[in-house]
């Protein structure tokens, strides 16, 4: 019989079956793309590959339940020994918060098994999972990790209001506690005070996690935390960067779809529009870098951002809240031109700058605000009523953290519109499509207009 032994960072799985064994390892085992370009690899010190399944059995310990499935998918006898550290786990209610149905039976379901990575979109409540998380483990000692400060310091804020006494490390901001915020750049500031104390650990935005040397480090690192849990609205696809972060913090569980949350209430319905634009390419934009297609079929594009700049125009003839995104400042800059009052907010603006910004943008009755990458994540505007993504960017979690932006709920709105782009070019093209598959994923339905068209406002 096979013997799967869990420890609070790996496990083992003890068999004699070497058949079986050579199997797993087969199939946890991927070749890295680009691998063949490494110095280890021409070389032949290397094979290219990375495995989540060594020749002994090791595995990361929420790899368990892959494990699990495999065993009982091939009919072989197992018995689980679970050696992962018994902590203090209390209530998870708090004073003035009615949980959701899904909301209750993730955090459930978490304590249950010890880890897992919450699957919550836009407009599912994670903070609210996050904090029952935290209540149940209160009397712990624990870290909650961010990529980015803007995050660390909207999750801080509502944890505070909900009563939680947590501490903070970032930048210069430093407050150590038992239970500290802490920004992945600052995770040294910690490691003394937290490295074999915390018997739980949290990675906010995991997906990001999955990237960088420290980063994933991170997620394998703390021994003595026997809890360990993930929060995403979308999990990268590529399988090496998917078991980086499952393999330390345990399959993904669902909270509710985008569809449900918007029937329930907890979304506002969206209205997507595609605009098929008319680049006419030539053959010599065959030699074109990517970068050099970009710069002129997106970012110096005229007759692009002339049909942006007309269509804000048109919605600006009623009260509504538009947001922007480009990729690059550039872009972002030339949009700022040709839109008159138009707010543009910058990387490099403080924290204090951004909320100002965004505190005028919300003021005024017909308002549009244009920004880079800073609003994929970490940027709550529930006001927003228009959604224009301007960038031509091919990443599913990219495109719907974009428009998860949208999509939270208030009351001075019953739809939300959002609008993105078909642009025919090297490239280009190929990344249009893939981003018109992302938002189908959502279940909505998506509208594919010419741009002689007049979209839907």
């Amino acid at each position: 019989m096979a013997r799967l032994v869990i420890g609070n960072q790996t496990g083992v799985l003890e068999s004699d079956n070497a058949k079986l064994m050579k199997a797993l390892r087969e199939k946890y085992t991927f070749k890295i793309p680009g691998a063949e370009y490494s110095r280890a690899y021409k070389t032949r010190r290397w094979d290219g590959k990375t495995s989540f399944f060594t020749p002994t059995g090791r595995f990361g310990s929420g790899m368990v339940y892959h494990l699990i499935n495999d065993l009982e998918y091939i009919e072989e006898p197992y018995e689980i020994v679970d050696n992962r550290t018994d902590v203090d786990v209390g209530d998870f209610a708090i004073d003035g918060v009615e949980y959701r149905k899904y909301q209750r039976d993730s955090i459930e379901e978490c304590l249950k098994y010890k880890n897992g990575i919450v699957l919550a979109p836009t407009g599912s409540g994670k903070t609210i999972i996050l904090a029952g998380l935290l209540k149940s483990l209160e009397k712990e000692t624990g870290l909650i990790f961010f990529t980015k400060k803007s995050l660390l310091k909207q999750t801080y804020d509502e944890l505070t209001k909900l009563g939680f006494d947590v501490g903070v490390a970032f930048g210069d901001g430093v407050d150590i506690k038992p239970i500290t915020l802490c920004t992945i750049q600052s995770v040294e500031k910690v490691i003394d005070t937290h490295l074999k104390t915390s018997t739980f650990i949290m990675f906010d935005e995991v997906q990001e996690f999955s990237k960088g040397k420290l980063a994933s480090k991170a997620v394998k690192s703390f021994p003595n935390a026997s809890y360990r849990f993930g929060f995403t609205a979308t999990m990268p696809k590529d399988p090496i960067s998917k078991l980086n972060i499952i393999s330390y913090l345990g399959p993904t569980r669902d909270t509710a779809d985008a569809v449900s949350l918007a029937d329930m209430g907890y979304l506002t319905p969206p209205c997507i529009q595609i605009v098929k634009m008319k680049s006419d390419p030539t053959i010599d934009d065959l030699d074109l870098s990517y970068p050099e297609v970009y710069d002129k079929y997106i970012t110096n594009n005229k007759n692009r951002n002339d049909y942006i700049a007309n269509m804000v125009e048109k919605i600006r003839d009623k009260p509504s809240k538009t947001l922007i995104i480009t990729k690059n400042l550039d872009h972002a800059k030339a949009l700022n031109r040709l839109i008159p009052g138009s707010h543009l907010l910058m990387g490099k603006n403080s924290l204090d700058e951004r909320d100002e910004k965004v505190k005028e943008f919300i003021k005024e009755e017909s308002s549009v605000l244009i920004g880079t990458v800073i609003f994929q994540t970490g940027i709550n505007i529930p006001e927003i009523t228009h959604l224009i993504n301007a960038r031509g960017l091919k990443s599913e979690v990219a495109t719907l953290q974009a428009a998860g932006r949208a999509l939270r709920r208030h009351d001075s709105k019953s739809q939300v519109y959002i609008y993105d782009f078909i642009d025919d070019a090297p490239y280009l093209l190929k990344h249009s499509k893939q981003r018109v598959k992302s938002y189908k994923s959502l279940g909505f339905e998506v509208y594919l207009i010419d741009e002689n068209q007049k979209p839907r406002e």
